[in-house]
């Protein structure tokens, strides 16, 4: 992929206008899709969801291609019905597991108890105004987090509903009318451009293609990774706290950290040696993960620049929160071919300027 910083500068004033115009739509286009971030998120996972389909179709079809359809759809139903059943036999057992949990917390329940005791012990030494402002901050923090966990709860349900209402219509699309949208698309552009136009979609397609199914095989080996480590120190929960390092291992920076507490914090209510070992396993799968899996599988597949991917991912956290973090390399990778390509357009439509003839 090109890149804009590599091609010769134009001192054309035309072609100026048309990127700042082309930046501008462009900036528009991603500050309307963060404000309406729920159906954003919904469309973003539907598309990651049918990346991940599609690429297992193809593989599918490339070791049945002697199969006949019926043999195919055959092989199919049952390999779903096969894979459907044993998430549903691990989901049934981590939930055993983390309700006896719950139901048998000594070690933290002790620990909670006598930290409370601490607390009212230290809080009657103190001024009977400063007990009543403790008061009322310990009561507002708990009033707040059963306020995130509401909400929480309700956006799940929210982005559950969404999925169920618009991903039969999306792979509906996709896998009957994809060549129909693509025709109806191309006619929309003018016939002097639609070279250019399948050129600059084809790479972003490419590219971005590419880099989510990087990410996607990240998140499936962290978790994996995760879910063995945890299962062999016998920590309770292991398929959701494996799951959840492997999605929360996509938000950058703060991501890992989040997900190493609730491990820590389970081992740490069967004992010690348990907690330390999660923390252990956490920190293992970060480090095979930064040698191992983003050199090969996200280096390996897009070609960024570390300092741009740090000032991008710091700009896009402060614009648009978590969601932009996690977002910003691949809005980054489609602003780039975009521009190159737009670039590249306007320099042949309106040639170098000659000085000299003036």
């Amino acid at each position: 992929m090109n890149k804009i910083s590599f091609l010769p500068l134009t001192t054309n004033k035309k072609v100026w206008v048309f990127m700042a115009a082309i930046f501008l739509i462009l900036c528009g286009i991603i500050i309307v899709l963060f404000y309406f971030q729920e159906i954003f998120i919904v469309l973003l996972l539907g598309i990651c969801l049918l990346a991940l389909v599609d690429k297992g179709s193809r593989i599918f079809n490339k070791y049945t291609t002697n199969f006949t359809r019926k043999q195919k759809y055959a092989l199919a139903i049952a390999l779903l019905l096969i894979l459907i059943s044993a998430l549903i036999y691990l989901i049934m057992i981590q939930i055993e597991h983390l309700m006896a949990l719950i139901l048998t917390l000594p070690n933290l329940q002790e620990m909670v108890n006598r930290g409370f005791s601490m607390l009212l012990e230290f809080m009657n030494v103190l001024p009977e105004s400063i007990v009543d402002e403790l008061h009322l901050y310990i009561e507002n923090l708990i009033n707040q987090i059963g306020l995130v966990i509401t909400s929480i709860v309700s956006q799940l349900l929210y982005y559950a509903l969404c999925m169920v209402l618009i991903y039969p219509i999306l792979f509906s699309l996709y896998f009957t009318d994809k060549e129909k949208i693509k025709k109806e698309i191309m006619k929309l552009v003018p016939v002097q451009f639609q070279g250019e136009f399948k050129k600059t979609a084809s790479a972003i397609l490419v590219q971005s293609n590419n880099y989510f199914i990087a990410k996607i095989l990240e998140s499936i080996g962290m978790a994996l990774l995760s879910c063995i480590g945890f299962y062999i120190i016998g920590l309770p929960g292991w398929l959701f706290l494996g799951i959840m390092m492997g999605l929360l291992n996509n938000v950058p920076y703060i991501g890992p950290i989040i997900a190493s507490i609730p491990p820590t914090i389970i081992g740490l209510a069967i004992g010690w040696k348990v907690a330390i070992f999660a923390f252990i396993v956490c920190v293992a799968v970060q480090v095979i993960d930064n040698i191992y899996f983003i050199p090969i599988m996200i280096s390996g597949k897009v070609s960024l620049n570390p300092l741009t991917t740090v000032l991008v991912i710091l700009i896009f956290a402060q614009l648009f929160g978590p969601l932009g973090m996690i977002l910003s390399i691949p809005i980054y990778i489609i602003f780039q071919i975009i521009l190159t390509e737009s670039y590249q357009l306007l320099t042949h439509v309106f040639p170098e300027i000659d000085d000299s003839v003036n």
